[in-house]
């Protein structure tokens, strides 16, 4: 299956579509992958050289794929980082232009925000955002990023899934979800059910953050699980699963990046899968 995959790229790393769209072509996915910004790294590491592209720019190039005809074969759209609110149009178009062409395919936003530190996108940006959740078929916040989308921080996940519920897209799934000590929890809501998958918060010895990316490749293994059939509690611990066994190896190596290369095979056989808890509510 082709994926029209919108979101940042860098030089150096393992982030935006530089992760995810490696991850979609393991698991057999053809990837048409167009940045929002193009950096020589993620601005973690300090000052950085590269920039974003032009909202026309973006446009222009699904644009062009449409005009070949090429649409037609693409099964889904997913969006992640965005440099500049007016990219948000571009992105609305993109998935305008592949519905029309293909009606089956899938819209899935993973509305890039911020994390438990802060929001490191401006308010317009995040605006944006919020107005391309309400337009996805699936969202992929994490808890930090689904409470400014839905104004609140819920005191827990069960109180959390009737407001996923009211976001529009018909699978809400939140990753970095309140958990058991010494975990972190995947939640995946639908329309009359809720699941969870826990597994072990791997953290470097030295106190340094996990390597970042690991929202991009929840997102991208999530959908791509679902588009060859896997249903959607299976999709939902295979992308746990493959995060989780990623970000444990490349802690346990020292390393600041998520080594997908060398651990490419934790994408598709992530090993133990977490049990999936139903919540009925």
């Amino acid at each position: 299956m082709a994926i029209l995959s919108i979101s940042s790229q860098v030089v150096y790393g393992a982030v935006g579509n530089s992760a995810s769209a490696f991850a979609m072509e393991r698991l057999g996915h053809e990837v048409w992958e167009v940045p929002t910004v193009l950096l020589a790294h993620h601005p973690g590491y300090g000052k950085y050289e590269g920039g974003p592209l032009d909202a026309e720019l973006i446009a222009g190039l699904v644009r062009a794929l449409d005009e070949r005809g090429w649409l037609k074969r693409c099964d889904a759209v997913i969006s992640g980082y965005l440099a500049e609110p007016g990219q948000a149009d571009a992105v609305a178009d993109a998935v305008e232009r592949v519905k029309t062409a293909n009606p089956d395919a899938l819209y899935l936003c993973d509305p890039i925000i911020g994390d438990e530190s802060g929001t490191y996108v401006s308010p317009e940006v995040e605006a944006a955002q919020s107005e391309l959740v309400h337009r996805a078929d699936i969202a992929t916040p994490n808890w930090f990023e689904f409470s400014r989308l839905i104004g609140e921080t819920p005191p827990d996940v069960r109180t959390a899934i009737p407001l996923a519920r009211k976001l529009g897209p018909k699978i809400v799934a939140i990753t970095s979800a309140p958990a058991s000590v010494g975990r972190i929890s995947c939640l995946a809501v639908e329309a009359k059910r809720s699941y969870r998958a826990e597994t072990v918060k791997h953290m470097p010895a030295n106190g340094d953050a996990v390597p970042k990316g690991t929202g991009d490749l929840f997102a991208a293994v999530f959908l791509a699980r679902l588009l060859t059939g896997v249903a959607m509690p299976q999709a939902l611990a295979r992308a746990a699963a493959s995060a989780a066994a990623l970000v444990k190896s490349s802690v346990e190596a020292g390393r600041s990046e998520l080594a997908l290369a060398r651990d490419q095979g934790m994408i598709w056989d992530p090993g133990l899968l977490p049990n999936i808890e139903i919540i009925n509510s």
